[in-house]
């Protein structure tokens, strides 16, 4: 690979961020980044396990201090409930609080329902290439400063 094909990636990869900031209209205060911290909690949560912080953390590939940001600004914001976990106090347990369910319901369930309708040309092979690019990109992504 030459460095023409990594500028063609990184131009997909702004096209991909140009995508997401484009979504559907969130509600005042929302960002993309709250919407799939709502998303994981809700996928995690799924089975009826409680969610811990670590969880959404690992799950999204974000940093914990990251997560912990962003659940308290949706604490804030009525989408998100935290509780000490009783079974160990050093452990904070997260959930979807009413409101939290609704915009994953809207902003995630229905919105991504819609666009895959609307995706007739697109394989999933094809997707699935995609993701497995971009997920190789992310790892080979030098670190550190430029030389």
């Amino acid at each position: 690979m030459d460095s023409n094909q990594i500028k063609a990636l990184l131009d997909s990869c702004f096209v991909a961020k140009t995508i997401t900031q484009e979504m559907k209209q969130l509600p005042a205060g929302f960002k993309p980044r709250h919407i799939h911290i709502l998303d994981a909690i809700a996928r995690l949560g799924a089975d009826g396990e409680a969610v811990r912080v670590s969880d959404v953390s690992r799950q999204l590939n974000i940093t914990t201090p990251s997560v912990t940001k962003l659940l308290n600004e949706l604490e804030e914001k009525g989408a998100v409930q935290k509780d000490i976990c009783p079974a160990d106090k050093r452990v904070t347990l997260v959930a979807l609080t009413a409101l939290g369910k609704e915009y994953e319901e809207k902003y995630v369930t229905r919105y991504h329902a819609q666009w895959a309708a609307n995706m007739g040309e697109v394989s999933e092979a094809e997707v699935q290439t995609v993701v497995r690019t971009l997920n190789k990109l992310a790892k080979a992504m030098p670190k550190g400063e430029n030389e």
